[in-house]
């Protein structure tokens, strides 16, 4: 694996302007925090607008300059300056990365899944690390969402979908946590079919182990995180790679909900507001109450009674989408 095949110059650029990887201990407290999201995206209008045009014109500009051809403060252009000051450092970081088979690619970059960012738009995260073929998250495929405790009926609903995904020869997606995430992703695998799994956190650490190892040199397996790739867990971040996980789907299946609390609901609702895929959500007589929340925020119905008897999961998907854009239209 070569970087040069996944990060372009431009690439490199925002790689070193919007990521913590390669920066030094104690970076931040020291004035040197990447750009958030929104700030680049503020930023990224500045620099088409000015005469540099592109990200990779920025490197090895002085401070003064950078102030003068973007017209900001001073301090943005120090900020920009001391970021991509560490180019040696982090050149010498994803060899490394590289090597161990791993990647890293930006919004800049051929290889960035295109179905992310044409879903999330300025919301696709600037940065993505990842190991498996990248070229296989630009397919779609069905989102599989749920709490981490998870009664016998999701458990039975989440691996029924992620067989049924398998079948269909389409890939789940989902955020590789124990629970819902793993029940369907597993189900799937062992099926012979394939699952992206949208990381959280310890993207190195997860792929040192053996039998995920496999699945990713066999194809089988892809394993993406906006994050760095040694990040420690944190809530925001569970909250935040939920866009990547709508954003990469076509479909959209919520197991198990809590109402109006955690990740699933949050994101959940958010994809709904957002329009980014269609959102499913388990029906039947003991589901949380969250999904029957979500069903009334505009979720469509997938009920426990029929998964077993639907032959093609996502073709069964497609059409009640539309059935559900009808009823919509019909009555609002």
């Amino acid at each position: 694996m070569n970087v040069s095949d996944y990060l372009s110059d431009d690439g490199l650029a925002l790689l070193a302007l919007c990521s913590a990887y390669a920066l030094p201990e104690g970076a931040a407290s020291d004035g040197i925090a990447p750009f958030t999201l929104s700030e680049w995206n503020k930023l990224a209008r500045q620099i088409h607008a000015s005469p540099l045009q592109r990200p990779s014109a920025l490197q090895g500009r002085i401070t003064a300059d950078l102030a003068h051809e973007l017209a900001i403060p001073p301090d943005d252009a120090e900020r920009i300056a001391r970021l991509l000051d560490r180019s040696g450092r982090l050149a010498l970081e994803l060899e490394g990365l590289f090597s161990r088979g791993l990647w890293a690619m930006t919004r800049m970059d051929e290889q960035y899944p295109k179905k992310l960012r044409d879903t999330l738009k300025h919301q696709a995260p600037t940065v993505l690390f990842g190991a498996g073929d990248p070229q296989l998250l630009s397919r779609g495929g069905i989102a599989v969402i749920g709490s981490r405790n998870i009664d016998e009926a999701g458990t039975a609903f989440s691996q029924e979908v992620g067989r049924k995904a398998a079948a269909a020869q389409v890939p789940v997606v989902s955020g590789g946590a124990r629970g819902t995430d793993r029940l369907a992703m597993g189900a799937a695998l062992d099926a012979g079919g394939k699952a992206f799994g949208v990381l959280a956190d310890s993207l190195e650490r997860t792929v040192r182990q053996p039998d995920l190892r496999q699945l990713l040199l066999d194809g089988q397996l892809v394993l993406v995180t906006p994050y760095a790739p040694t990040a420690g867990f944190s809530v925001g971040a569970a909250m935040g790679r939920n866009k990547v996980i709508y954003g990469l789907a076509d479909f959209a299946v919520v197991v198990s909900s809590d109402f109006q609390t955690g990740g699933t609901w949050a994101g959940a609702v958010e994809a709904l507001k957002a329009g980014w895929c269609p959102v499913f959500a388990r029906d039947g007589v003991n589901v949380p109450k969250g999904n029957r929340e979500l069903l009334k925020l505009g979720a469509a119905q997938l009920p426990e009674s029929e998964l077993g008897q639907i032959s093609d999961l996502p073709s069964w998907l497609g059409q009640h989408t539309k059935a559900k854009a009808v009823e919509r239209d019909l009555f609002d």
